[in-house]
C-alpha cells in the first residue's frame, strides 16, 4: 500500500455511514443502530478500551468466567500492545485464521480472571 495514506477522525454523523461500511466488510458479526448511535454520542478515540473495560466488567461482576480468549492478526502490532496492556499474553498462533486479509495467521492472546488456587494476590505483613 505505498502510498496510502492513514487519518483517524472523530465520529460525527458525517462519517457514520463510512464507519457501518467498515464494520461490516472487517468484522464477522454486525452491529445494531444502537452501537452507531452510541458511536456518536462517545465521539471520540479511546471507544476499544472503553468497549473492552465493560467486557472485563461484566466478566468479573458474573465470576463463573476463567480466561477470555481473542484473536489478532500476527502483524496488528498496535492491538497486541493494546491487549497486553490488560493482561493479555499470546499462547498459540493459528495458521491461516483470517480468509480475506495478508498474513493470514493470528495469535490467540488470553487473560486469566481467577487467580490460581494457593496463589494469594493480597501482600502479607510480618512483623520481624
Amino acid at each position: 500500500m505505498k502510498g496510502s495514506r492513514i487519518e483517524l477522525r472523530d465520529v460525527t454523523p458525517h462519517v457514520i455511514k463510512q464507519l457501518k461500511r467498515l464494520n461490516k466488510v472487517i468484522f464477522p458479526v454486525s452491529s445494531n443502530d444502537k452501537f452507531y448511535k452510541n458511536a456518536l454520542e462517545v465521539g471520540e478515540l479511546g471507544i476499544g478500551t472503553k468497549m473492552l473495560n465493560h467486557v472485563l466488567n461484566i466478566c468479573e461482576k458474573d465470576g463463573t468466567f476463567d480466561n477470555i480468549y481473542l484473536h489478532v492478526q500476527i502483524s496488528n502490532e498496535s492491538a497486541i500492545d493494546f491487549y497486553r496492556k490488560f493482561g493479555f499474553e499470546i499462547i498459540e498462533t493459528k495458521k491461516n485464521y483470517c480468509k480475506r486479509i495478508e498474513p493470514a495467521d493470528a495469535h490467540v492472546l488470553q487473560k486469566n480472571l481467577k487467580v490460581p488456587s494457593g496463589q494469594n494476590t493480597d501482600v502479607q505483613k510480618t512483623d520481624n
